[in-house]
């Protein structure tokens, strides 16, 4: 008997090959519905449309993103500097990797780009979490003088985020003009200690 689980996973395996070797306009859900053997009406029991199966995919994308700079966040071999760069680069990096070899990614990124920032908001928290964490053993090593760890996390991401591929994450424009001056701001302080 399979699990609800399974065929979820299922539905989004096939969805994303699919999505990824020939975009989002010209899938469909009779589509994907085929390609994971159910019935389209299994397919509407996980997903809402296919905008919903796409932040799904996102997620997944996000969640496995936030493994890998777990690991890094932790290893006990890197120096805080070591660790921030590697944690700041490795989202940006995949997704340009991913981007490059599927150029409908992008196709993808724009029609669910209304909804990601809610869907991938607490994966975000996250990442500023363990970002925090290494300021904060920065901190505690001499080597940064963060007073607000949690705030200059945020402020390191949203500066990078600009690196990345089409992405939603601030698009008011008074959002930009206040992280562009805690940009700034961060960047005259320094991180190190002087």
């Amino acid at each position: 008997m399979t699990k609800h689980g399974d065929v979820r996973q299922k539905i989004l395996d096939a969805a994303e090959h699919r999505l990824w070797h020939f975009g989002f306009k010209k899938t469909t859900i009779d589509e994907i519905a085929s390609d994971a053997g159910v019935g389209k009406g299994t397919v509407y029991l996980y997903f809402e449309n296919k905008e919903d199966i796409g932040l799904a995919i996102m997620a997944q994308f996000k969640e496995q993103s936030l493994g890998e700079i777990e690991e890094i966040a932790h290893d006990p071999q890197k120096t805080p500097k070591e660790k921030l760069t590697e944690m700041l680069q490795r989202p940006m990096l995949t997704a340009h990797r991913r981007c490059s070899e599927s150029p409908e990614t992008l196709e993808l990124v724009v029609a669910i780009k209304p909804h990601i920032q809610k869907r991938l908001q607490p994966y975000l928290e996250k990442e500023h979490a363990l970002l925090a964490g290494v300021l904060e053993e920065g901190n505690q090593q001499g080597v940064f003088a963060v007073p607000d760890t949690l705030r200059a996390a945020r402020t390191l991401k949203m500066m990078c985020l600009g690196f990345l591929p089409p992405y939603p994450c601030v698009s008011e424009q008074s959002e930009i003009a206040a992280e562009i001056a805690e940009i700034v701001e961060l960047t005259t302080q320094g991180l190190r200690k002087l």
